[in-house]
């Protein structure tokens, strides 16, 4: 199921670490729609992985500062995408009981939710499909012991085996084949990318975007453009578009 969400600013100036703000949103939608949903999210500092990802695309002209983003036309689009239609039930309603509702984006700032619309997903047919970031896909392998991150990018070389080594640890047991067999199988391939350094809380994580391809399982590829790749993808990034 994918989902446009678009808002109006109050004002034009946002500050470059929006995501996190459009997670609060997200979260106070959520806990208002259906506490028990939220308390399965993100209850008692929840780590689970959440089976949805978003993106964010300013509506231009949008002119980028160091600390801000000014958006002149004051409209903002998120999109959203997860493979499970009862988790997107549960945002879809979540979003729609804030419609028209104003909500503070920060001190000097307030979003307001004011239009739906459903997006029909495409269906991937062959072994092989080639998809666009519609949001930065983040490359990390954690630490468990240490509770330490490192954040990669394309032009590393051990890329794509962290990737498919969090794939495997993440979508275990959620299918009835053995997964993780398909998963080693898996062949990824950057097509033509660019290294962009993204704003996270107090982060500045490394990230990836452009086109890139995957080759492996025809449910697998379908399954993965439905619920992105990468880590951090339910704070807007790695969300993908079939091209």
């Amino acid at each position: 199921m994918r989902f446009h969400f678009t808002f109006e600013l109050e004002n034009e100036v946002i500050d470059v670490n929006y995501r996190r703000k459009i997670l609060s949103f997200l979260k106070n939608a959520i806990e208002k729609s259906d506490k028990q949903f939220y308390q399965q999210l993100y209850g008692n500092g929840s780590n689970t992985n959440k089976d949805f990802t978003m993106s964010v695309y300013f509506v231009p002209e949008t002119q980028y500062g160091t600390e801000t983003i000014s958006v002149k036309s004051k409209r903002v689009i998120v999109n959203m995408s997860t493979p499970n239609s009862l988790t997107g039930i549960q945002l879809y309603n979540a979003m729609c009981g804030q419609k028209f509702i104003k909500y503070r984006f920060s001190g000097e700032n307030s979003l307001r939710l004011v239009k739906i619309q459903n997006e029909k997903e495409k269906l991937i047919t062959q072994n092989r499909a080639v998809f666009n970031t519609m949001s930065p896909i983040v490359i990390r392998d954690h630490n468990r012991e240490t509770g330490r991150d490192w954040f990669y990018t394309f032009e590393d070389e051990p890329a794509v085996d962290i990737l498919k080594r969090n794939l495997e640890a993440e979508l275990s047991g959620k299918f009835q084949r053995d997964i993780g067999y398909d998963i080693r199988q898996l062949k990824i391939e950057f097509i033509r990318m660019k290294k962009v350094i993204i704003k996270n809380y107090e982060l500045k994580i490394p990230c990836s975007l452009g086109i890139f391809s995957m080759e492996g399982e025809q449910y697998l590829l379908q399954y993965l453009y439905q619920r992105g790749v990468g880590a951090k993808r339910s704070l807007c990034f790695g969300m993908l578009d079939l091209i």
